[in-house]
């Protein structure tokens, strides 16, 4: 490939990693087997920060948080074409909670930001 068209790939990569900045804000994790996951997030103002992993029937694990500031905050799956939300909350700085799926799924942790400063989360996955 000559230089220049090597140049323009590039380019164009650089501009579709900045197009998509939601994107930027879904974390997706494997859960160790023998410890918590414990990770730090941020939600930038008006938006939101997602948390995913596989889960498998059987494998159940606690959930916690906290943030700096007020949040919307769910648990959700994807099932078929609909999604499930185990939880659902608004307007909280805390909560905690147990999930034991029932069938393999990609499971998800948000956190809505609808303050006009980014809030800080910590969250800990529990196996």
């Amino acid at each position: 490939m000559p230089c220049s068209a090597r140049l323009l790939s590039v380019a164009i990569l650089a501009c579709m990693a900045e197009a998509s900045p939601a994107q930027r804000q879904l974390v997706e994790v494997t859960l160790p087997n023998d410890r918590p996951l414990v990770r730090q997030l941020t939600a930038p103002p008006g938006e939101f920060v997602e948390l995913c992993t596989r889960l498998q029937p059987g494998r159940a694990l606690d959930w916690a948080f906290e943030s700096e500031a007020p949040v919307a905050f769910n648990t959700h799956f994807h099932e078929g074409g609909a999604v499930k939300y185990p939880e659902s909350l608004s307007a909280i700085m805390a909560a905690r909670g147990r999930l034991a799926p029932s069938a393999s799924h990609d499971y998800c942790w948000l956190w809505s930001n609808p303050g006009g400063e980014p809030v800080n989360i910590r969250v800990r996955l529990t196996p």
